[in-house]
């Protein structure tokens, strides 16, 4: 079954712009669509919100396409959101539907994905619109700062050179940093329903197998807490990319192999992670060189919860 494509979400854009579609809004869109898609995440979406509403890039639009919270998720929304933003509250089949509900009631050029485990730099829209109109990429991406009980643990480096390991696996395109043109959905379609972990590597991998490029920004940098679904559900997470992967050319066999060594890799560094950090840290920056290993024990970031992501 192939990836759903705009026209499948057409009766929920009609529920926004009408059936004239986009056309109504005329001169009026904005440059910049941010989307957060979200389920009883009231906690940490508060802060995720407040990082867009603080953007010195004032172009924008948030859509939020929450999957019908039961904890405050709605009262948040309508107390919080600004009158050119959008939002739904309705049941959906998996963060990959939620990701394309969001891109079908978006109405920006530039689409950005900023879950509610998330939150932006303050130029960070800013960074990456001018960094993707001074070129003809179709997206640009950046670092990303992770954080653990509200202290950031390690940045994330983006890869320059993504497109050389795209075919194995997820490189580091950093996923909350990327900002991407709205005509790459129009090209390749949607996130494919059928992964609910590593949808974004299929997006991703389909977008460079039809010749889609993007450009790395050193200065680009987000922030994510690292409690995310992917990173607990990391088994299936590898599963997924595994699956993707020989989906897309890669040898059965090959996949196997790379799936069974993260997975190796993974659970060690689980067991060294807490009693060895320095050694965890140590062993990790030697294998994976987007890997920064940020040493402050003492800094904290205002708002940080534990309210479950989607």
């Amino acid at each position: 079954m192939p990836a759903p494509i705009l026209h499948d979400y057409r009766s929920l854009s009609e529920r926004r712009f009408g059936a004239a579609g986009l056309e109504t809004i005329g001169g009026g869109r904005p440059k910049v669509t941010l989307i957060t898609v979200t389920l009883n995440a009231c906690a940490t979406l508060e802060r995720t919100i407040a990082s867009v509403r603080a953007q010195t890039f004032a172009d924008l639009e948030h859509v939020v396409v929450d999957g019908a919270s039961s904890d405050g998720t709605r009262d948040l929304l309508q107390a919080a959101m600004r009158a050119q933003d959008y939002w739904i509250s309705e049941p959906d089949r998996g963060i990959s539907d939620a990701f394309n509900k969001g891109v079908a009631l978006a109405s920006g050029d530039y689409i950005q994905f900023i879950n509610a485990d998330d939150w932006l730099s303050d130029r960070q829209v800013a960074v990456a619109f001018h960094g993707l109109e001074s070129n003809t990429a179709d997206f640009v991406f950046g670092d990303l700062i992770f954080y653990r009980q509200g202290r950031p643990s390690f940045r994330f480096v983006g890869d320059p050179a993504y497109h050389k390991s795209i075919h194995r696996g997820m490189p580091a395109l950093n996923h909350p940093t990327v900002l991407i043109r709205r005509d790459a959905f129009e090209r390749i379609g949607l996130f494919d329903l059928r992964y609910r972990c590593a949808m974004d590597y299929d997006w991703f991998l389909r977008l460079h197998r039809a010749g889609g490029r993007g450009i790395y920004l050193p200065g680009l940098v987000g922030h994510m807490n690292h409690d995310g679904v992917s990173n607990n559900q990391y088994w299936r997470t590898f599963r997924e990319v595994e699956a993707i992967a020989v989906a897309h050319g890669r040898h059965r066999g090959v996949a196997r192999l790379e799936t069974s060594l993260r997975l190796l890799k993974t659970g060690i560094s689980r067991q060294l992670r807490g009693p060895a950090q320095p050694l965890y840290r140590a062993i990790r920056k030697t294998i994976n060189q987007s890997y920064k290993p940020l040493y402050a024990p003492h800094a904290s970031v205002p708002g940080i919860s534990t309210g479950r992501p989607r």
